[in-house]
């Protein structure tokens, strides 16, 4: 798991020190205070210099061609003076990527393309320039400092002609397991695979605990064609899952997203989105026990006061004091400031009723 995350010079935040990280972590805070952006590190670095992740968080934004102003939105404020630097230490390894502009067409070589049309959207990982120059593409330098010493790669991501062109150009490491979600990535042909390669493996049964616990007539899941989530609910014939409500669809993705980012990590933007409030402490909960059981990292995003004291209550009378951690961020004069909360500090905030968000 991440312990600690420094970024600096990446999309709004200029420079931001975050410690005490834990099993399970909600980034709160106002619109544009670069609670997502947190995530996107987090995936980038954890991709461990893999050159097409710049291209997908942008998919994830919706935004799926390049441009010189689109390389240049990865840098704070625009600036390509400074390179883009993500730094954490994960399981007692020090990662550091750093991200640079390139400015000079003869550093650009051939090799994987992609359109840019069709660039990269999965959401899993693993010269001196001025700031008057036109941005190609970006050059990506990553490190991981152990016991056993330094490695590094090198990668680029450039734009050639119509195409998104990718390069390795030093060394190849493994990357961390990591999984981005956002109410963009997710589609039905997806979830389905997901639900696929967990009754493969025959871990579906905290599945169907949780799907019970919203409505206690559920007894089991199947694939039907064209990937058509069905449910049992005890009537003659099974149901597609959708006629259960948002809410059943909205438990059963994040918790096989969490199946699907098992020992890694797993990134979710506006983890409330499609739920009623009522149904957050559940969404929590299973969360919880699932991030235990598949040894998951999580780290989520919400501005939903209801979504904070649904997680506060839903950990009443556990011991789970060390495992969460809430995180608000909050942007003065260009600079994130991040206040950290474990869950005994937040109860007593939010007994007296003051503001977290």
């Amino acid at each position: 798991m991440y312990e600690n995350l420094h970024i600096s010079n990446f999309r709004g935040i200029h420079e931001l020190k975050i410690d005490g990280l834990s099993r399970i972590n909600l980034f709160v805070g106002s619109n544009n205070s670069g609670k997502t952006s947190v995530l996107e590190a987090m995936f980038l670095l954890s991709g461990a210099g893999n050159p097409r992740l710049p291209t997908s968080i942008n998919s994830f934004r919706s935004l799926k061609f390049v441009s010189d102003n689109v390389w240049r939105s990865f840098f704070n404020r625009m600036n390509i003076t400074s390179p883009i630097v993500m730094e954490g230490l994960k399981d007692g390894a020090a990662n550091r990527l750093s991200i640079s502009p390139i400015t000079d067409a003869s550093d650009l070589g051939e090799v994987d393309s992609h359109s840019p049309k069709d660039s990269d959207s999965s959401s899993q990982a693993g010269s001196k320039s001025s700031s008057e120059s036109s941005v190609l593409g970006l050059d990506l330098v990553y490190e991981e400092t152990d016991l056993q010493g330094t490695r590094h790669t090198r990668s680029q991501v450039f734009q050639e002609k119509r195409d998104v062109r990718t390069r390795v150009l030093e060394g190849k490491l493994e990357p961390k397991r990591a999984l981005f979600t956002n109410d963009l990535t997710i589609t039905y042909s997806e979830i389905a695979l997901r639900l696929e390669r967990m009754l493969v493996d025959k871990k579906d049964k905290l599945l169907v605990d949780v799907a019970r616990k919203l409505d206690g007539s559920v007894s089991g899941f199947v694939l039907g064609a064209n990937g058509t989530i069905f449910v049992d609910i005890g009537l003659s014939k099974m149901l597609p899952v959708q006629l259960l409500g948002n809410g059943m669809v909205k438990l059963l993705v994040v918790n096989l997203n969490a199946y699907e980012a098992r020992n890694g990590i797993l990134l979710i933007d506006e983890i409330d989105n499609g739920l009623h409030h009522s149904s957050l402490d559940l969404l929590w909960k299973s969360l919880i026990r699932s991030a235990i059981n598949y040894d998951v990292q999580v780290a989520a995003t919400t501005h939903s006061y209801e979504c904070i004291k649904a997680l506060v209550d839903s950990t009443e009378g556990e011991s789970m004091e060390d495992m969460i951690r809430v995180f608000r961020t909050e942007t003065t004069d260009d600079k994130v400031k991040v206040t950290v909360f474990d869950r005994d500090a937040l109860t007593r905030f939010m007994e007296r009723e003051w503001e977290v968000r």
